[in-house]
């Protein structure tokens, strides 16, 4: 794998193995790992069609509204119609002529005939990336020094074999593992034995990284020197990328000699659930500070209620009957599975999960009043408390969802739309929002991502458009439009 800095270094644990360590001090919000490709990434199934399988530029469709709404994703500007670059933007054949060459200098030029002789079959996202690894190391296009760190990587493989819940398949993981391995063995061609394959599968599923987005949308599968970095429900680092660039940034201030720590989990979720994924998905008990006083994000987890339990239960089925209905019936579900929890903490799981689902259901329904009303609510009640950083890249993305949702409604405003009529009684100045909004996130980008890269230029850019970025306002002016904020959130506006 690409080698790490000279001021990284792994060492082993007292509890869990191999660690990453820094040998000086690191401030918050700065680089401290920059990998320009990971050792091998595959893109998920759902985006062969939409992204570049070699720079990971993803052109999502939707009309002018998505966009402008706001999901978060960054424009790329290529020079060309984008309508063209979305015809020619396959897996295969990437994004342009530089990339389909890079890529089949890579790898590309082992599995090409395999996958097109499979077509319109699509082999697992998992099963590719062991294929890729096992071609690559066929054709010899991988160091022995990268093979040799691979390897190093832990498999748990004895834990593997000894889970025995099932999926929804009724295959136990092992099973699943002995599946995968032999189709991923038999496509390829490789000449490893079956117990090898399985073992190397079995150390993705352990330590590959969700390849995302700048705005953390997730991708696919990647495997970089970062897998060696230990788990903490309060980590001091997080993964954004670039393209194909990793780069791990700090959290807070890191004093030398500190273990570097990253999430596997989510951790708004309380410490049953916290502990739960990782025992089954990982194979350890978290010790961290948190787990051992039983917290989540430095807030005390509820005691056990089974009356909240069974109401959580009920609004997670009418979450699930909302994903397979309309956006417009699902609504109403939304609307009954939110009512259901609203006497309890909205930082609470299951409350926060379902309610950002909520958001993406009135997007989809064009219900812009209701979207502000849901995303406002998050901004101000949840994401505070789940990530106190201003500007952690999980709360950052919500803020850029949310200034693209008030430019939208701005813009709508503006064109006399009666969808977003209701809005008027607030009275609220539209550019203030904006301005300020904006500001938020290009400061908080400057810490979460740094002065470069594919985010950080669509935010300026974007800034440009709308007319932001000039002298600051006045406090009791962004307090008075935030107030109004507030009530808009606080509302049963529909």
């Amino acid at each position: 794998m690409p080698q790490l800095p000279i001021h990284i270094q792994p060492r082993s644990t007292p509890s869990a193995g191999t660690g990453l360590f820094t040998s000086h001090s690191i401030a918050a919000g700065k680089e401290i790992l920059h990998i320009d490709r990971p050792l091998v990434a595959v893109l998920d199934s759902t985006h062969l069609q939409d992204a570049c399988g070699n720079c990971f530029l993803w052109l999502p469709g939707g009309d002018e509204d998505d966009s402008a709404a706001g999901t978060g994703k960054v424009r790329v500007r290529t020079g060309e119609g984008e309508d063209k670059k979305r015809r020619i933007l396959r897996s295969c054949l990437g994004c342009k002529v530089e990339c389909h060459a890079s890529a089949w200098k890579e790898g590309h030029r082992y599995e090409c005939k395999i996958f097109g002789s499979l077509h319109p079959k699509i082999l697992p996202n998992t099963v590719r990336l062991v294929m890729r690894l096992l071609l690559r190391r066929q054709k010899r296009s991988l160091s022995e020094d990268e093979w040799s760190s691979f390897l190093n990587l832990q498999s748990r493989i004895a834990d593997f074999k000894a889970y025995q819940r099932t999926n929804e398949d009724g295959l136990t993981t092992w099973q699943t593992i002995e599946l995968m391995s032999r189709a991923a063995l038999t496509y390829s061609g490789s000449k490893e034995s079956e117990n090898n394959v399985q073992t190397i599968l079995a150390r993705l599923l352990i330590n590959a990284h969700t390849l995302t987005t700048p705005t953390l949308d997730p991708l696919g599968l990647c495997l970089a020197p970062t897998a060696l970095l230990n788990h903490s429900c309060t980590p001091n680092t997080h993964i954004v990328f670039d393209g194909p660039t990793l780069m791990l940034r700090s959290l807070a201030s890191i004093p030398a000699d500190t273990e570097l720590t990253l999430s596997y989990v989510d951790t708004t979720y309380p410490i049953t659930r916290r502990r739960s994924e990782l025992l089954s998905r990982y194979f350890f008990t978290c010790t961290c500070p948190v787990c051992n006083t039983s917290s989540t994000n430095s807030q005390p987890d509820p005691p056990s209620d089974s009356y909240f339990d069974g109401l959580s239960v009920h609004a997670l089925e009418l979450q699930a009957e909302a994903a397979t209905s309309s956006p417009v019936e699902g609504a109403s579900k939304f609307k009954t599975a939110l009512g259901l929890l609203v006497s309890y903490p909205p930082h609470c799981q299951p409350y926060p999960s379902i309610l950002h689902n909520a958001f993406l259901n009135a997007i989809a329904c064009r219900s812009w009043p209701l979207a502000l009303r849901y995303q406002l609510k998050a901004y101000f009640d949840i994401d505070p408390i789940h990530y106190p950083l201003s500007w952690h890249p999980v709360r950052l993305m919500r803020k850029w969802v949310t200034l693209r949702l008030v430019v939208q409604v701005a813009r709508l405003a503006g064109e006399g739309d009666e969808r977003v009529q209701v809005l008027a009684v607030f009275g609220i100045t539209w550019r203030i929002i904006a301005e300020e909004l904006w500001k938020e996130v290009s400061d908080g980008a400057r810490m979460s991502h740094g002065r470069h890269g594919r985010f950080w230029e669509e935010v300026q850019l974007f800034g440009e458009e709308i007319g932001v970025g000039g002298r600051g306002l006045g406090v009791e002016v962004v307090e008075k439009e935030w107030g109004k904020l507030r009530k808009i959130a606080n509302s049963n506006i529909e």
